[in-house]
Formats: structure tokens, C-alpha cells, sequence
């Protein structure tokens, strides 16, 4: 029977609404710097608020969603005429590359449309996503939020009527508008900081990230980050925090934020209808559209009321502390190996693991410090799981899981990305042992997937 590996998977929360970003062209020469507005004509990248009226489960650095893995993928659907040759193409790359130098993102250009998270393409009028554009002036662009209910995908429109330019000095810098954007495809809402790219305002071409630009996308992607920890299911009678803004339905969301952010209905406190108000699950890290997470037939609300995880199905045969207290191990085991890896340390995890196991994640470590590189390890919770536990005696347990990693190797001098392996399929069995008063992870044996894992 399976269980989750961890307690909870750590849930982006953003519905796939697409912002509409306009501006209105300037009549003057515009400033090199990002500043206010002309009092006279008032430019905006979009339509949104200065800054979106986020509850505090939400999010904080004006951060709406975050994908859920860092290599993203984006290829364009088109071109535009209005530049020479692929300047187009090149200035979306440099675009791409202010926010990459910056994070543990990756951006890999790649052909196939279909299968690209972020789609880029120039339109004029109506281009099929409910949002024509006006030709020229006004409406410049528009991007989506990244969606991770249902891994939709993102898309970056250019209204192809705007005389777009490479220039530094001159309108419509399209460098500009297309870093601006890339922000938003990231999950960035507008800044408060007139310093910022992410400023609402435009006011000419402005070709960097500002230092609040920067603490927004490395409070979602910054390599150094430590793994989040995972979370615990909520208590019973658990209220959410007020709302930021009106709440119809009061389940602790407001309006804008369920329409705009979380997908859920802003007249419905119990969007899937589970038994847990909507603004208690999103506090939690819970899936508000999900009523039953872990796919044992109860739904997330009973088992709340019930004292039982609904995060995964118990197993009949094995106690249940038991089961709590290998997926704690675990948990851990994993924070402690993906830091190992990102500080390129593997005493960080001589606290739970020990013998060959320790000395092959020592090994590996030197190996990669001695070529200068680093590895950067991320693991599907919501696709990972515990297929079984074994008690071989009092010393000495087995477990199989199935555990999905991605895994990209940089540079250590440049951030510069070398490879990038995954999201993979692990089936294997870990052995877990007790030695001087503790347990640790003494052998893991791994099998070619499927496996036990199908």
C-alpha cells in the first residue's frame, strides 16, 4: 500500500489566470532610469494593481506562485518582423538570463511548442486567448502565472503592431517589456519600489533586476535557500488568517486572491468540498482543489477530524507510529542529503547515514568539488512514496520507496549549468539501522523502474 515519502508536498499556489499587461507608449523621450511616471501620460507594463492585495497565507516580496522544479523550458511559436534577423530571439534570451544569473533557475530553449512551459509568440488584435491586443501604443504584452494544480502552460504574448526596438535609449525596448513579463511568468507581481523592473510604471528601457526584484525571485528560487521543510496536516477546528481585502464567502481568502491566485471559488469556502474551509488549506500547504490528497478514499476533512494524515493512506499491517516515525526519518534524510549536496558537505548528513552509504555521498561530494561543480537535487513529493515497510527485527527495518529526483549539475565559478538529469524514477529499498542509540541509513539498493513502483 503506498504513503507519501514526506508528510505534505510543498504546493505553489496560483491559478492560471494570465495577467494583461499594457502600457501606454511614451510622447517624449523617455528616462534611462526606471522612475514615476509623466504626470501627463502615465505608462504601465499591465493592468494590474500597483501591487496585488495578497492575504497573508498567500505569499510575501509580492510573490504570487512558484513552479515547482528549476529547470524551465520555453520555446517561441513565432517572430516578429519588426527587429532584424533573430534580435528578437536574442534579446528574450538575455531577458531570461538577467533572472537565471540571479537564482538556481535554468532556462533551455527548446523547439517543441507543445511540450515548452512557457510559450512565446507576437500577435496582433485577437490571437485566440481572450485577451486581443489594440495595435499600436497602449496594450504592449501579456504573460500568465505559473499554474501548478495543473501544470498548464505559461505563455508570453508581444503585440506585434509595437515598433519594438534594441536600444537603450529608445521606445519600445523589448529587452525591457520581456524581462518585465518573464517576471510574471515566474510568479512575481508588481513591486512598490519604483527601483524595481517589476515596478508597474515604464519609463523607458531599464536593463537590470533591482535589489527588491532580486529578494522576490530568490525567496522562490535562490540556490542557497535550504529545502522547505515538510509540512504537518492542520488541526482540528483550525481557522485560517484574515483575509486581506473582501471575503465573501469568508473562508479567509479574499476575493482577488481566490479569482487571481488560488483558482478556488470566492463564493464557496470549501472549493472541493472536502470539510476544510478553503484558507485553511492554503495556510497548510494543502491542495484547495484536492478533497482527497493521498487517494485513500477519505476525504481531507475526515481524516483531520479523524487524527489520521491526509497525506497518505495508512498501511494495515504496520503500526501506525511506526509509519510515522520511518516517514519522519526519511524526510529528513532527504533535507540532510539535498544540503549535503548544495553545500558541497556530506558531514551535514553523518547524522543519519553511516558506513558505505556515508562514504559514497563523501565521495561523491569530493568528486565534484575537485571538478569544480556543484549538485543541485530536488525531489517530487507529490510523486514520491513508501511502498512498504519491513521490520527484520528490533535493530533493523526495510523500506521500498519510489522516489522521483531532478538533479542539475553547475559550475561552481558561474552558476553556469552543466547537466541536468530527471525528474527520474528511483525504485530502491533502504536499509535503516540502529547503532550507538540512533538509527541510520546503512545500504540502499536500487532496481530498474518500474520495478515495485508501477
Amino acid at each position: 500500500m503506498k504513503q507519501s515519502l514526506l508528510r505534505a508536498a510543498t504546493i505553489s499556489l496560483i491559478s492560471g489566470l494570465f495577467l494583461a499587461c499594457s502600457m501606454t507608449i511614451p510622447t517624449m523621450s523617455a528616462p534611462e532610469t526606471q522612475g514615476e511616471p509623466d504626470v501627463e501620460t502615465p505608462y504601465r507594463f499591465d493592468d494590474l494593481p500597483n501591487k496585488v492585495n495578497e492575504s497573508s497565507t498567500i505569499a510575501e516580496y509580492r510573490a504570487i506562485s512558484t513552479w515547482d522544479k528549476l529547470d524551465i523550458t520555453y520555446a517561441f511559436a513565432n517572430g516578429t518582423d519588426r527587429l532584424e534577423g533573430d534580435t528578437e530571439r536574442d534579446l528574450i534570451r538575455r531577458a531570461f538570463a538577467l533572472w537565471q544569473n540571479q537564482t538556481s533557475l535554468t532556462f533551455t530553449e527548446t523547439a517543441d511548442s507543445s511540450t515548452a512551459d512557457i510559450v512565446i509568440g507576437w500577435a496582433t488584435g485577437e490571437h485566440g486567448d481572450g485577451d486581443p491586443f489594440d495595435g499600436p501604443g497602449n496594450i504592449l504584452a501579456h504573460a500568465s502565472f505559473p499554474n501548478p494544480y495543473d501544470n498548464s502552460q505559461v505563455f508570453l504574448h508581444f503585440d506585434d503592431d509595437e515598433r519594438w526596438v534594441d536600444s537603450e535609449t529608445r521606445n519600445v525596448d523589448l529587452l525591457t517589456v520581456a524581462a518585465h513579463e518573464i517576471g510574471h511568468t515566474l510568479g512575481l507581481a508588481h513591486s512598490s519600489d519604483p527601483n524595481a523592473l517589476m515596478y508597474p510604471s515604464y519609463s523607458g528601457p531599464y536593463r537590470s533586476l533591482g535589489e527588491d526584484d532580486i529578494a522576490g525571485v530568490q525567496s522562490l528560487y535562490g540556490v542557497s535557500s535550504a529545502p522547505q521543510p515538510a509540512p504537518e496536516a492542520p488541526p482540528q477546528d483550525a481557522t485560517p488568517p484574515p483575509a486581506a481585502g473582501q471575503d465573501s464567502d469568508g473562508d479567509g481568502l479574499s476575493d482577488v486572491d481566490e479569482v487571481l491566485v488560488t483558482g478556488t471559488d470566492p463564493n464557496n469556502p470549501d472549493s472541493d468540498a472536502d470539510g476544510l474551509v478553503d484558507g485553511v488549506e492554503v495556510a497548510n500547504r494543502m491542495n484547495p482543489l484536492d478533497p482527497d490528497m493521498d487517494k485513500d478514499g477519505v476525504n481531507d476533512g475526515q481524516e483531520v477530524d479523524q487524527g489520521t494524515d491526509p497525506f497518505f493512506p495508512e498501511q494495515a499491517d504496520v503500526p501506525a507510529d511506526l509509519e510515522n516515525e520511518v516517514s519522519e526519518f526519511l524526510t529528513r534524510a532527504i533535507e540532510l542529503q539535498m544540503e549535503a549536496y548544495r553545500n558541497s558537505d556530506a558531514s551535514i548528513a553523518s547524522s543519519i547515514m553511516s558506513g558505505p552509504i556515508l562514504e559514497g555521498l563523501t565521495a561523491e561530494i569530493n568528486s565534484l568539488n575537485q571538478q569544480g561543480l556543484i549538485a543541485i537535487s530536488e525531489i517530487d513529493y507529490y510523486e514520491s512514496f513508501i511502498n512498504d515497510i519491513r521490520v527484520v527485527n528490533d535493530a533493523r527495518i526495510e523500506v521500498d520507496t519510489c522516489e522521483v529526483w531532478t538533479t542539475n549539475t553547475y559550475q561552481q565559478s558561474d552558476g553556469q549549468l552543466v547537466e541536468s538529469q530527471g525528474p527520474d524514477l528511483l525504485p530502491q529499498t533502504i536499509t535503516i539501522e540502529q547503532g550507538n542509540g540512533s538509527w541510520f541509513i546503512t545500504n540502499v539498493e536500487f532496481f530498474d523502474a518500474p520495478a515495485f513502483c508501477s
